[in-house]
């Protein structure tokens, strides 16, 4: 009897075992280690790892820490350890073990770390903001891959959530120098356009009052070919049911075909999506633009603007303008216009019952042409062409990164960035309700695929004719006031204005231009860390390097570019 419930309490905790060269671990009726040599193996993986300097190595079920030791001796330079436990009995038994290790090895003390991990998403969350766990990881910067080694047989309980987590890691590690790249390349840009954009922010329609005012079917149009398809195919009289929505480069596209639509999505952040906006100067009653596209392009349609902003860095810059309630709506940095169109679409529906139909969302291209017809790049080709450049865009099927692929209705040619965009489709609207693809050709979208008769007959059955005028009648009432004060966004235009002055004095006459409270270096630090908008596109702008003389030289240099646009968005916000 006694040997029994010895048994059954081996199996409900862990138990240690006198083994031939150490202590192994029984539980749940299994050996996590050698009952021989228990260190033996782990420490023969440890030797015959290879290690490049800035990995987190991830420690699948550390339980009595051996190798732990072994890897601390053997890793490069900015590595770190960290033990994965998702077992609560076995996490126990690794909070004490690793604590001895730890004051008998110093590099364990300041480069190992434990953690109870027994959701995906906490790995996620303590990469991504280490400060607000009790987890002593470094940041995310500090790492460039992440690893996984298995350290007991522990694992054996949990394999597949491991492996989960090993992924999230890796993947977390790689989206965060993804995101380096693209802030490198249009950081500086996004918030240029935003303090420009702010100065507009008074006469726009709040985003909050146009959310679920849609009651029509509504039709979102990309610049795919596939919206080509669906243009030829619809009668003309059916628009008329539909609330038309359209990214800036399906603009044209839908002028040739002689549709109006109700409302055009912006996000570029660049001169080139201009082209677009020729000949639209009064075509669109209503344009949603991203706070940190191109100011310019707001200016070329007669219509009313709606802001949101894509949340594309998480600064404290814009968390003060947040808080002061001046940065207008946030949605996800989903990359690509066509997906951004579809989550406005989604939130302007009056309710999940309302279906929204995209096309020419095809994130792929045919051979020899990548757009439907009318849109700027295929209107730009035909401009170009001559005698050694032909109509056809034949090199972009070949360029790098192309690749044919099966497609909704046979083979097509797609990319790496539009392969990704078309995964990202999936993961963020295949379970949205009443959303359905009509486009005939592309990349699967993961959404419910319909033809164009299946289109008419939902629109047959679902639309409201006097939905329309009650839609026009229920903004125009909507949108008389604005939620975005002039006087605070005055307020904080002159308050950055000050701020960035009192910096570029500091940064030119060091100690000479200092309080008697604060020494230069402090009162630098104290400027710059909250400004993010800065630095956060140097190649190391990922932290605020207050005491680096090159660092706080090209700040200097960026000051003045932002003192430029912040005194002409003063200029304009006081003169309307």
């Amino acid at each position: 009897m006694s040997n029994e419930n010895g048994h059954a309490n081996a199996q409900e905790k862990p138990c240690l075992v006198q083994a031939g060269q150490g202590f192994s671990v029984l539980y749940k009726g299994r050996y996590l280690y050698s009952r021989y040599n228990p260190s033996r193996a782990i420490v023969q993986t440890v030797e015959a790892l290879p290690l490049i300097a800035n990995t987190l190595i991830l420690c699948a079920s550390p339980c009595l820490c051996y190798g732990f030791a072994e890897l601390a001796e053997k890793m490069p330079d900015g590595c770190f350890l960290l033990g994965l436990e998702a077992d609560a009995m076995l996490y126990e038994l690794a909070k004490t073990e690793l604590p001895k290790l730890q004051s008998k090895h110093s590099r364990l003390l300041q480069s190992a770390a434990l953690l109870h991990s027994d959701e995906l998403l906490a790995i996620v969350s303590i990469l991504t903001n280490s400060k607000a766990h009790d987890c002593t990881l470094p940041p995310i910067y500090s790492f460039r891959r992440a690893i996984i080694v298995e350290m007991s047989g522990g694992v054996a309980f949990n394999v597949e959530l491991y492996r989960k987590l090993a992924f999230a890691a890796e993947d977390t590690i790689a989206t965060f120098w993804k995101n380096r790249l693209t802030l490198t390349k249009f950081g500086r840009l996004y918030a240029r356009n935003l303090f420009k954009n702010l100065a507009r922010l008074p006469k726009s329609v709040p985003l909050a009052q146009l959310e679920k005012q849609v009651q029509q079917p509504i039709l979102l149009f990309g610049a795919g070919e596939s919206a080509e398809t669906t243009l030829t195919a619809l009668p003309r009289a059916v628009f008329k049911q539909l609330y038309v929505i359209a990214v800036d480069a399906a603009l044209p596209i839908l002028r040739a075909h002689g549709i109006t639509p109700n409302c055009v999505v912006a996000v570029e952040s660049q001169l080139a999506i201009e082209k677009a906006y020729i000949g639209n100067t009064s075509v669109t009653p209503l344009i949603l633009a991203d706070s940190l596209s191109r100011v310019q392009v707001t200016t070329h349609t007669r219509g009313k603007v709606s802001y949101f902003t894509s949340d594309y860095t998480t600064a404290s810059f814009l968390r003060a303008l947040d808080e002061q309630k001046l940065l207008p709506p946030t949605v996800p940095p989903l990359g690509s216009v066509g997906l951004t169109a579809t989550y406005l679409a989604l939130r302007l529906r009056a309710s999940d019952n309302v279906p929204v139909f995209v096309t020419g969302l095809d994130f792929s291209f045919s051979l020899g042409k990548t757009h439907a017809r009318a849109a700027p790049a295929h209107t730009l080709r035909l401009t170009q062409a001559n005698r050694l450049l032909p109509t056809q865009n034949i090199d972009a099927a070949f360029k790098c990164g192309a690749h044919r692929k099966q497609g909704k209705s046979g083979e097509i040619f797609t990319d790496i960035a539009l392969t990704s965009y078309a995964s990202q489709f999936t993961s963020n609207f295949a379970a949205a309700k009443n959303l359905y693809d009509v486009g005939k050709t592309g990349l699967p979208l993961g959404i419910v695929r319909i033809g164009e008769t299946e289109l008419l007959a939902f629109i047959t059955h679902l639309a409201q004719p006097t939905s329309v005028q009650a839609l026009q009648e229920t903004r125009d009432a909507t949108t008389a006031a604005t939620a975005y004060s002039s006087e605070h966004i005055i307020a904080f235009l002159s308050q950055e204005q000050t701020a960035l002055e009192r910096l570029k004095a500091l940064l030119m006459y060091g100690e000479a231009a200092s309080s008697s409270t604060l020494t230069a270096q402090e009162e630098i630090a104290m400027l710059l860390k909250p400004r993010e908008y800065l630095y956060l596109h140097f190649p190391d702008g990922y932290e605020c390097k207050a005491t680096d003389i090159s660092f706080l030289k090209r700040v200097r240099s960026e000051i003045d570019f932002f003192l430029k646009d912040i005194t002409r968005s003063l200029l304009a916000i006081t003169q309307n």
